[in-house]
């Protein structure tokens, strides 16, 4: 028994110039830090089982020796248990692309749109040749993020391989702009799960938001994912509050039609990471007592709410612990969470970047 990690274990992270075990590593709290790196200047390389479990001892061994890897600590992942010594990979996240079709105001990719891209290097050869030497298992899991996966080169044939073939269990996040008939054929065949980052209940404020007019065709594309009541109850519709932009009940209600009309009842709430870093995590009451009326409104309509916040999850960091901030939600706020594992789903958008100024254009 020893404390170790199961994702540095058995997870894989395929970043735009390197390969590493996974995104949590708590790079957005200690700068400079980095996830845990198998492979720098990685750019789909093909490798044995051999090779790859070679380069993880890199992280298991000291975990085994009663240590614990610089790029792990305060990870919330860390416990303590029996490890197995069995070699397989069973958690993948895919971040390596950048490419959107939107623009949202608080994304932290939003300083470089012009270098947004999709021409990276091809995932699924080194997945196919991972599944045929018996490294992946057939539960794994699969996270989606980078930039939009409706868009990216390679998503029908990655839903095809885990989710329709295997039926493992799929996370994408997406702005729902393009509609995927792939997509929805994982939602309401496999085990796939989306998550829409809403934010409104209006063509007006969703353009302001999203710097896109594709409000019209993102409520077409949620009625075709909502079609089945497997493929309704594989959505999740989240509302970030953005300080002076829809950070009002009256918006928060259309957003709710929105929601009923779909027959979606899974939903998220956030506060913009932008504002909260400005004011140092230091949130106004005003944005605490919202997140409480929304939460109590959705819940009162027979919704199934969740807080968002990377900080909320992560116990070991006991900077976080001590923010009062924190303790308010903590207090203040009840939420039933419906899948604990779906806060990972757009973790990864909080790491590695340079996020803009609130306020900038």
């Amino acid at each position: 028994m020893y404390k170790s990690c199961h994702i540095v274990q058995h997870g894989l992270c395929f970043f735009d110039i390197m390969l590493a075990s996974c995104c949590f590593s708590p790079v957005d709290q200690i700068e400079g830090q980095v996830p845990p790196v198998l492979y720098p200047d990685y750019k789909g390389q093909v490798m044995s089982k051999e090779e790859l479990f070679e380069r993880m001892k890199k992280y298991t061994s000291v975990f085994k020796n009663g240590g614990c890897p610089k790029e792990c600590e305060t990870c919330y992942h860390i416990e303590e248990k029996d490890w197995s010594e069995e070699q397989y990979i069973d958690y993948i996240t895919i971040t390596h692309f950048s490419k959107c079709n939107a623009d949202c105001i608080y994304c932290s990719n939003n300083t470089m749109v012009d270098s947004r891209t999709n021409d990276t290097y091809e995932i699924m050869p080194v997945l196919k040749s991972f599944k045929e030497q018996g490294i992946i298992k057939k539960s794994c899991e699969l996270h989606i993020g980078g930039g939009e996966f409706t868009i990216y080169k390679e998503c029908d044939e990655l839903l095809e391989l885990f989710a329709v073939s295997d039926f493992a269990r799929v996370f994408v996040p997406t702005n729902a702009i393009k509609y995927s008939d792939m997509l929805f054929r994982a939602m309401n065949e496999a085990t796939t799960y989306i998550i829409v980052s809403l934010d409104c209940g209006s063509r007006k404020l969703y353009k302001k938001i999203k710097r896109v007019d594709a409000f019209n065709q993102v409520m077409k594309s949620l009625e075709k994912y909502a079609a089945t009541q497997k493929s309704k109850d594989a959505i999740r519709l989240k509302y970030v509050i953005i300080p002076t932009i829809n950070d009002n009940i009256n918006e928060f209600k259309k957003f709710l039609k929105i929601a009923k009309h779909l027959g979606v009842k899974n939903l998220v709430i956030d506060i913009d990471a932008r504002y909260s870093r400005m004011t140092n995590f230091n949130i106004d009451e005003y944005f605490i007592d919202l997140a409480d009326r929304m939460n109590k409104l959705a819940l009162k309509q027979k919704f199934i709410t969740e807080f968002f916040s990377f900080l909320l999850q992560n116990k070991n960091n006991k900077e976080a612990n001590g923010m009062n901030w924190l303790k308010r939600i903590y207090k203040k706020i009840y939420f039933r969470y419906f899948d604990k594992e779906i806060c990972d789903l757009y973790m990864h958008h909080c790491y590695g970047m340079n996020r803009t100024l609130y306020g900038e254009e």
